[in-house]
């Protein structure tokens, strides 16, 4: 393979692999093993699998990756997925909560308007409500 080669191409790889695994799934040293890419190339071909499996045609597989087990799958399986789910849901909103709290929320103080003002007040709610929402379980 070529260091430099479509993302479409690397992510039909990454696939083919997962597919060929079946419920077993494959870690990330497996699916570089198995489909001869780089690490850089695996990578890049699971982020452009994860956007875009939804979008395949004549395809009901899932993408799902068990942080217990650091399995890939695009197999369905009920408790992996809700796992991943909450997974992907706690990383992202912790992501906008940095994002609110230490840009957005700053910056507008300075605001003279006041739809800048309210908007960042309703801001502030929900920074604290995803607080109680990501604190450990």
């Amino acid at each position: 393979m070529t260091a430099h080669q479509p993302a479409e191409l690397s992510a039909q790889m990454v696939k083919d692999a997962l597919d060929r695994a079946g419920t077993r799934g494959l870690t990330f040293d497996e699916l570089v093993e198995d489909t001869g890419l780089t690490y850089y190339q695996v990578r890049y071909g699971i982020s452009f699998l994860r956007e875009s499996l939804a979008d395949l045609k004549d395809s009901d597989a899932v993408f799902t990756y068990d942080p217990r087990e650091h399995v890939y799958r695009i197999v369905y399986i009920p408790e992996v997925a809700e796992l991943y789910e909450v997974f992907r849901l706690q990383g992202e909103a912790t992501r906008t909560l940095r994002m609110l709290a230490g840009t957005v929320i700053p910056h507008s103080k300075l605001a003279r308007t006041k739809a800048v003002r309210l908007m960042r007040r309703h801001l502030e709610v929900v920074v604290e409500d995803a607080k109680d929402l990501l604190a450990p379980v």
